[in-house]
């Protein structure tokens, strides 16, 4: 996996597909103000009572398979508090029936729609059914939406970075503040 951050000036092709020169210098423009403001955010989160949020702001990824995305994650040290937005060709993930396996070419990213999604996740330990259990739960989503152009996928993809820098700074930095509202044991009480 090539992992690129917009700071770098990295190639837009794989996700947006090709572009004029000015065109591509307005979206990375408008990408690099976003990656200031996710930077701060991190920055911002640990001042006020998180511990170790980082983040690498926006990159662009590229997997083995071809698949590509413009992404953004700002989570904390123990992985457990995050705050997520991807730009995704509307191909990324591929043909279901037929999905790309190891030994065949990289898949190409369809670069006529882009969908944007965003959201907030907790990962947090419960009692299910008597025994201890992991839970990672979606608590916020910013739901996914197709457009039509590169301008439109980008304009859209930096409202949601601002959205989540809106929502992480709306409540303490803390597991405890984020995750539902749950029983402590779910399920059955153990059995003695």
């Amino acid at each position: 996996m090539a992992s690129e951050r917009i700071t770098g000036k990295p190639d837009l092709v794989p996700v947006l597909g090709e572009l004029e020169d000015e065109q591509a210098a307005a979206l990375t423009e408008q990408l690099a103000g976003a990656d200031e403001r996710i930077a701060a955010l991190a920055e911002k989160l640990n001042e006020n009572g998180g511990v170790g949020f980082a983040t690498d702001g926006i990159v662009v990824e590229q997997e083995w398979s071809g698949q590509a995305m413009i992404k953004a994650l700002v989570e904390n040290e123990k992985r457990n508090v995050g705050f997520a937005a991807e730009l995704r060709p509307r191909n990324f993930f591929g043909d279901e029936d037929n999905p790309w396996q190891p030994g065949r070419p990289p898949m190409v990213m369809a670069t006529d729609a882009w969908d944007v999604a965003g959201e907030v996740s907790v990962r947090f330990k419960t009692r299910v059914g008597g025994r201890p259990y992991t839970i990672q739960e979606q608590v916020v989503e910013l739901a996914e939406k197709r457009h039509e152009s590169a301008e439109e996928a980008v304009a859209a993809f930096v409202g949601t970075c601002d959205k989540l820098i809106e929502l992480a700074l709306s409540k303490p930095p803390k597991v405890g503040d984020w995750k539902p509202d749950i029983p402590e044991s779910v399920g059955a009480p153990p059995i003695r």
